[in-house]
C-alpha cells in the first residue's frame, strides 16, 4: 500500500469489486509473485553499492548490513539520506531504517516513522504485530488485552513462554539484546573484486570498456600479491535507473593476466544496453585457485597457456556450450568410450586406450546393411545397402557384451565386431548385433571407417 492508495480508503485484503467503487479508474493487473521475486533480488543486487552484504526481507524488503560502511556516506544519517534520493530517484516509496538489531531495524521501518532508532524503548508504542507473530498467537494477545510492545515487556518472560510460546519470548529477547542468528546475505562477497563509482554516469561503450580494462589491472594485482588464479568471473554494471547489467565468464585454466580477462568481456559489452549511464562497475573473482609465479622460459618454446587462452576466448565469442573437447570413459562399449566436455573445464585423469581393431571415429550414427556371409558366425562375403562391395578381407570377430548393469542396456543383445576390407580399398568396422537361434535373427550394422 502507498500513501496514494491509503487515501481513497484502499486496503489489503479488500474485494475488487469495493475497491473498483471507491475508485472507478482503478488499474488491475493480474499477480506474478514469481517476478516480484526476482524484481526483488535485482533490487538487492543494485543495494550492493551501500554494502556487500545484502538479503532479501520477506516480500517487500531488504536488509543491508551496514557495519563498517557507513563512514563511507558520511555516517549513518549521510547513509540513510543516500539511500533515500537514490529510491526517490527511481521513483519508488521506501521506508529505511537503521538499528543495531536485524528485529529492531525491521520493526522501525515496518511499524515506526523510519530514521535512525534513538533507543530499544523507541518501540514499545508499536503494536505487538510488529513482532512477526503468527496469526494465532497474535489473536491471543488481543485476547488478552495486550496491544503493545510495552504491555508484553511489563510481564514475566517465562509466564509468556508457557502461555504462548518461545517464539514470542524469543523475540523480546531479540529487542533487548539476545543473540541472533547468522546473517545470510543474498550472496556472499567475493574476496577479490574490484570497483569504480563515477560521480556522473558513464553512458558511452568507450568509457566501459576504459573502466573494465583498469578493474581488470586492479583485480589482477590483488590475485598476484595472494599467489592465486581466477578460474571465474563477474563484472556487474549498475545502471541509474537501477538495473544490474551481470556479466559471467570462466577461464580453462587459472588467469592472472588482465589482457586475457579483459577480452573475455571486451567483445560483450559493444551490444549492452546501458541505458541513462552506468554509476557503480564491480569485477569480482568468485572463484580462484593457487597459482604460484612461472619463470618463463629462455628459449622460443611454445606458451603452455596459449590453449587455454585461444579456448577462454572462443568460449566466452560462442558459448562454452559450443566448445567441446574429448574425454575418456571407463568403459567396453565403443559409442560410450567418448563423452564431449566443455573445453574449460579441468580434464578428469584417465588413460586413452588406442585398440588397433577400432577406428578412431566412429559414425554420428551406426548404418544398417545387409550381410552375406559362408556360415552363420563367420565373417561378412559382401555387404548391401548404403554401404556395399565385395569384401575381399576380413578379420575377426571381437564380441562384446552389453552392459547389463545400465538401464538402456538391459534388452541389449551381444555383438560380434569384424574388420573388413572392400574391393574399392575402403575399411569397415562392422558388427552382427544378436545371436543365430534367437527368436530374432542377427542384424548387421556399420560403425565406423578406418580410413
Amino acid at each position: 500500500m502507498n500513501a496514494a492508495a491509503e487515501a481513497l480508503r484502499l486496503g489489503p485484503g479488500l474485494l475488487l469489486t469495493d475497491a473498483r467503487a471507491a475508485c472507478p479508474t482503478l488499474r488491475v493487473l493480474p499477480a506474478a509473485p514469481e517476478d516480484d521475486a526476482r524484481a526483488l533480488e535485482a533490487m538487492a543486487l543494485w543495494g550492493t553499492r551501500w554494502s556487500p552484504r545484502v538479503a532479501v526481507d520477506g516480500t517487500d524488503g531488504l536488509m543491508l548490513d551496514v557495519l563498517g560502511c557507513a563512514h563511507l556516506w558520511g555516517g549513518e544519517a549521510g547513509l540513510l539520506a543516500t539511500v533515500a534520493a537514490a529510491f526517490a530517484r527511481l521513483g519508488l516509496e521506501h521506508r529505511a531504517a537503521l538499528a543495531d538489531r536485524r528485529l529492531s531495524a525491521r520493526i522501525w521501518a515496518r511499524f515506526g516513522p523510519g530514521g535512525i532508532l534513538p533507543g530499544p524503548r523507541a518501540l514499545d508504542p508499536l503494536p505487538v504485530d510488529a513482532l512477526g507473530l503468527d496469526a494465532a498467537t497474535a489473536a491471543s494477545l488481543r485476547r488478552l488485552g495486550l496491544r503493545t510492545i510495552a504491555e508484553l515487556r511489563r510481564l514475566p518472560r517465562a509466564a509468556l513462554a508457557r502461555r504462548l510460546g518461545l517464539a514470542l519470548a524469543t523475540r523480546l529477547d531479540l529487542l533487548e539484546g539476545g543473540p541472533e542468528g547468522p546473517f545470510v546475505p543474498l550472496a556472499e562477497p567475493a574476496r577479490f573484486s574490484a570497483r569504480i563509482a563515477w560521480p556522473e554516469p558513464v553512458a558511452t561503450h568507450a568509457g566501459i570498456e576504459a573502466a573494465c580494462a583498469k578493474l581488470a589491472r586492479d583485480l589482477c594485482r590483488a590475485l598476484e600479491r595472494a599467489g592465486q588464479g581466477a578460474r571465474r568471473l563477474l563484472l556487474g554494471l549498475h545502471r541509474v535507473d537501477g538495473v544490474v547489467a551481470r556479466l559471467e565468464a570462466g577461464t580453462s585454466r587459472p588467469s592472472r593476466d588482465p589482457a586475457h580477462l579483459f577480452r573475455l568481456f571486451r567483445h560483450r559489452l559493444d551490444g549492452l544496453e546501458l541505458g541513462f549511464g552506468v554509476e557503480l562497475a564491480i569485477l569480482e573473482a568468485p572463484e580462484t585457485v593457487e597459482l604460484p609465479a612461472e619463470q618463463p622460459e629462455l628459449g622460443a618454446a611454445a606458451d603452455p597457456g596459449a590453449a587455454a587462452v585461444l579456448i577462454d576466448r572462443l568460449a566466452a565469442r560462442l558459448g562454452a556450450e559450443r566448445v567441446l573437447r574429448p574425454e575418456p570413459v571407463a568403459t567396453h562399449v565403443p559409442e560410450r568410450a567418448v563423452r564431449w566436455c566443455p573445453a574449460g573445464v579441468e580434464p578428469k585423469p584417465g588413460p586413452w586406450t588406442a585398440d588397433p581393431r577400432r577406428p578412431l571415429r566412429l559414425f554420428e550414427r551406426a548404418l544398417p546393411v545387409r550381410a552375406t556371409a559362408l556360415v552363420p558366425d563367420g565373417p561378412p562375403l559382401r555387404l548391401d545397402g548404403p554401404v556395399a562391395g565385395r569384401v575381399i578381407a576380413a578379420s575377426g570377430p571381437e564380441r562384446i557384451l552389453p552392459e547389463w548393469w545400465h538401464r538402456e542396456d538391459e534388452k541389449a543383445r551381444p555383438r560380434d565386431f569384424f574388420r573388413v576390407r572392400l574391393e574399392d580399398g575402403r575399411e569397415l568396422w562392422c558388427a552382427r548385433e544378436g545371436l543365430w537361434g534367437e527368436p530374432d535373427p542377427p542384424v548387421w550394422r556399420v560403425l565406423g571407417s578406418f580410413a
